[in-house]
Parts: C-alpha cells; sequence; structure tokens
C-alpha cells in the first residue's frame, strides 16, 4: 500500500492506538480529563503522595521509580520520578525536590519539576503534624514527527496536516497536604493536588483545566517481638489510601509485613467501584543505606478491560544518606525495623 512520505511508519494497529489517543486528548474533555498516574507503592512515595511528608525521615533520601502499565502493549503508559529530599532539624522543616514525567503511548508526554517545603511542629507529646507545599512547573506535549499514515487513513490529506504536528504547552502546578504522626505508631495525612487548577491542553480547541484531586492516607505499624532480648522482630504494617478527582476514586486497601531486611505486601485497588479491580503484589528489601522495593498488578478476571498486558510493574529505589547530627523522624510511609 503506498505511503505518504515518511520517516518512520510504525505498525496499523499502532498508527490508529496514537491516533485516536491524540485526538480524544486534544479534541474531547471527557469526565476523566488529566486524571494523574496511579501508583501502587503510595506508601514509599511521600513527595508525590503528600507535600508534608517532605523531610520526614531521619536521613537524606535520594528516590527514583518507574512504573510500566500494560507493558505488552507497547508500554501503553510508562511513568517515571526522582526525588530528594532532606530534614533540617534547626528550622524543624524539610525541603525536597521531584522530577516526575508520565509517557502514553509513546508519543503523549507530561514532565514536571517542582520544589517541595514542610514545617513540623508538636501538637503534644504524642501528635506531630507537619503541613506542606508543592510549587511545579509542568509540560505536556505531543510528539508526532516521523508518524505517517495511510493513504485510506481517514486523516490522510488535509485532515493530518491540522492534527499531526509536534505541540506543547507550560503551566504552573501547585498542591499542599498535612500529616500527622501519632505515637510513632499511626500516620494519616491529607493531601490536595492541582490548586490552581492548570490548563493542561495542548490544543486550541478547548481550554479544560486538570479537576483538583484530593487524596487521604493511613499507614500504622505494630511490631511483634520474640526471641532471647526481643532481638527477632516482625512488622505488620496495614493502611489504605483514597484519591479522588473529578469523577475518578481511587482506593488502595491493604498490608505489608516484615521480617528485617525483607518484606511482602499484598494490597487491592477499586476504581470508582467497590468491588476490587486490582491485586498487587508487593516485594522490598531494606537495609540501612538503601530500599529496593518491587510490586506487580494484576488485573481481576472480572474486571473491565480483560485483555492481555493489562497488568503494571512497579521498581523504586532509595538510597540513604545518615547525617552525624541526630535529626527527629516520623514513621510516615516507609518501614524502621528499630522501633
Amino acid at each position: 500500500m503506498k505511503q505518504t512520505a515518511c520517516t518512520v511508519v510504525p505498525p496499523p494497529h499502532t498508527i490508529y492506538i496514537i491516533c485516536i489517543m491524540a485526538w480524544a486528548r486534544l479534541c474531547l474533555s471527557p469526565p476523566a480529563y488529566g486524571q494523574d498516574a496511579i501508583h501502587a507503592q503510595f506508601m514509599f512515595d511521600d513527595l508525590y503522595v503528600n507535600p508534608g511528608l517532605t523531610g520526614i525521615n531521619d536521613y537524606h533520601k535520594f528516590s527514583a521509580g518507574v512504573r510500566d502499565q500494560w507493558p505488552e502493549l507497547d508500554h501503553a503508559f510508562v511513568s517515571f520520578c526522582a526525588s530528594y529530599d532532606q530534614q533540617i532539624p534547626d528550622l524543624h522543616s524539610g525541603v525536597g525536590l521531584q522530577v516526575f514525567g508520565e509517557v502514553d503511548g509513546g508519543r503523549y508526554s507530561r514532565t514536571s519539576a517542582g520544589l517541595f517545603y514542610s514545617y513540623r511542629f508538636n501538637l503534644s507529646k504524642r501528635v506531630v503534624l507537619s503541613p506542606g507545599v508543592q510549587l511545579s512547573v509542568a509540560q505536556r506535549a505531543i510528539r508526532t514527527s516521523g508518524l505517517t499514515l495511510p493513504d485510506d487513513h481517514p486523516f490522510s490529506g488535509g485532515g493530518a496536516s491540522e492534527l499531526l504536528y509536534d505541540r506543547s504547552s507550560l503551566f504552573p502546578d501547585f498542591g499542599c497536604g498535612i500529616a500527622a504522626n501519632v505515637t510513632d505508631r499511626y500516620s494519616a495525612g491529607v493531601a490536595v493536588h492541582h490548586l490552581n487548577r492548570p490548563v493542561e491542553t495542548i490544543s486550541e480547541i478547548n481550554g479544560k483545566r486538570t479537576p483538583i484531586s484530593l487524596s487521604v492516607h493511613f499507614i500504622s505499624y505494630f511490631p511483634i517481638r520474640y526471641g532471647k532480648f526481643d532481638q527477632n522482630k516482625w512488622v505488620v504494617s496495614p493502611g489504605f489510601y483514597f484519591r479522588r478527582q473529578q469523577y475518578q476514586n481511587i482506593f488502595s486497601l491493604g498490608s505489608n509485613i516484615a521480617y528485617d531486611p525483607v518484606f511482602v505486601g499484598v494490597w487491592s485497588r477499586s476504581a470508582s467501584k467497590i468491588i476490587p479491580e486490582s491485586i498487587i503484589f508487593l516485594l522490598g528489601m531494606e537495609q540501612n543505606f538503601f530500599r529496593l522495593v518491587y510490586s506487580y498488578d494484576s488485573k481481576l478476571l472480572y474486571g473491565n478491560g480483560n485483555f492481555s498486558g493489562t497488568g503494571a510493574h512497579e521498581l523504586t529505589l532509595v538510597w540513604k544518606i545518615h547525617p552525624k547530627k541526630r535529626m527527629q523522624t516520623i514513621k510516615c510511609s516507609k518501614y524502621s525495623f528499630k522501633i
């Protein structure tokens, strides 16, 4: 079949997927427009979950992670994150920096860089509060360079020239949150993202704003000691994460079980329904200087969209730098085997 002039010719099914995705993103405004990426490892993803969790640890932390959703569909949705945060004890504060990116279908992307700040104060001897803010700059872009269409495609000819060219937009994005730690056993928080409701569209057709995202998270710690001098210890850590963004509700519920230095977890996730749609299996290792976590999302058989490749792989690596000066720690969204 004759093609128009090209640099790269993707397979026909890929062309249709990309075109439909681009047309829907640019020209339509469905209820789920501009939804945030979903991460399975929320209990380890401090800055992404809540700005109030910035600098909660008693060490400086470098973190990097990647999530590959629906990998068998040409890696349809891939997101990555890199961050650094630390505590400033003399100022009762925490500061952080995060770079986050996501790519849909290999052509549509969102990249952001943000500064984070939190302030810690003691509400009582048992309760510590940590409010925080996030100031980010983000870019939405669609890349169509090298994409060609068959002659019989609906967008071939005059329509293609109007749709298929690279576009991008740059905009600010703000968020805030507060985290609470109770007796070093219970940690909870509330966060609000996209406070300014930025216009993320890269089309001149509309100026739809990103809906505000509201989330609630909770983690608890129950050490189980046994053996001589209580040297052997298990840690059971149940929790949940809820996020609402316009018409979409995400609810994760489950628990991790740790036995130094290894931990495993099983979590369920529901999307706008009470019945779970996915089961998340988690495996990790934590040492004094690093943490490595892998998880896999398994789609339940009765869920919607059951076809090959609907799972998701997620990997997180954390490197810890322990300062000489002892810091006060808030045991939120992490494991500590020395409780």
